[in-house]
């Protein structure tokens, strides 16, 4: 599917799936080497950036939250020259077609663009796809709160799942975002250059990174409170295993005394003290409630109950 804006000479073209046949056209109206044709057909497992004397191309992927869990990698090619940008990718984007909405509401309500060139037209996309990526790791990071209720209500054991889905996630955003740096910078120079968008865009350019290094930012706090709460969590699962470890060890050391008692009185020996009398059982249970009282006294005294 292709996706068509202009205004003020500056044309957006934006390809969805393309067939062979769209993105030829596409590249033939704009005569964009067919080197390039075949990197948007075949998927890029990584960022990458191509010059030429009259456009530059970047290939960029930007991670989004996947809803069967985890996180994905969704590529978008940028093609810039100086009146013309294409846009090519082969997933639905949300922000792109946001982007689509907005645009087509403004050419039909006649509304002024708040800036015009292609320096504004670039910078208004990249900071949207980076200004979703804030709000998808705001949106992931929102899941710790609720971990976090779990970890201080006695469910560790359920948090560790939930910690170490969300930290998968933040990790893919983080990585993703981090292999942007170079690509990106060397992207936007060049296209400051005067032969493409001139000194003009600096400004753009320094609002575009700017947009990029604040979800790297955002990402890498989440990141950081994700790790904070798997340790809390991790030290609070410790201190219940060593609780009933404890326990356990206190009831084996309370009931080590009193098999020895009933051992004791046990013996078939005819000599044993009050073996004989009617009172023989309850003597036997009278030194064991002794010997637990004893023992539960001197625990309690350690703090160790």
């Amino acid at each position: 599917m292709v996706t068509r804006h202009e205004s003020d000479g500056i044309i957006w073209t934006d390809l969805e799936s393309p067939t062979r046949e769209e993105l030829e056209d596409v590249m033939t109206q704009f005569d964009i080497d067919g080197r390039i044709e075949e990197e948007i057909i075949s998927p890029t497992p990584y960022p990458l950036v191509v010059s030429a004397p009259h456009y530059q191309y970047l290939i960029l992927h930007f991670p989004s939250t996947d809803p069967r869990g985890g996180a994905r990698n969704q590529e978008i090619d940028f093609i810039v020259g100086k009146n013309f940008l294409v846009t090519a990718r082969y997933e639905v984007i949300s922000t792109i077609h946001n982007l689509h909405r907005v645009f087509e509401s403004e050419e039909l309500l006649g509304l002024p663009k708040r800036e015009k060139g292609m320096g504004a037209l670039l910078e208004r996309i990249l900071r949207q796809l980076y200004g979703a990526i804030s709000d998808e790791a705001e949106q992931t990071a929102r899941l710790l709160d609720r971990i976090e209720e779990d970890v201080f209500h006695e469910k560790e054991r359920e948090a560790v799942l939930n910690i170490s889905l969300v930290g998968r996630v933040l990790l893919r955003f983080d990585t993703t975002l981090a292999r942007h740096q170079e690509p990106l910078q060397t992207f936007l120079r060049e296209l400051a250059k005067p032969s493409l968008l001139g000194r003009d865009f600096e400004k753009h350019m320094s609002h575009i990174e700017a947009e990029h290094d604040h979800a790297v930012a955002v990402v890498a706090a989440y990141r950081a409170v994700a790790s904070e709460l798997r340790e809390t969590n991790d030290s609070l699962l410790s201190a219940s295993q060593n609780e009933i470890i404890k326990r356990l060890t206190i009831m084996t050391f309370v009931a080590l005394p009193l098999t020895v008692v009933a051992s004791l009185f046990g013996m078939n020996n005819d000599y044993l003290p009050l073996v004989h009398t009617h009172y023989f059982f309850w003597f036997v249970i009278a030194v064991m409630a002794f010997v637990v009282t004893v023992l539960l006294s001197y625990f309690k005294h350690k703090k160790w109950l």
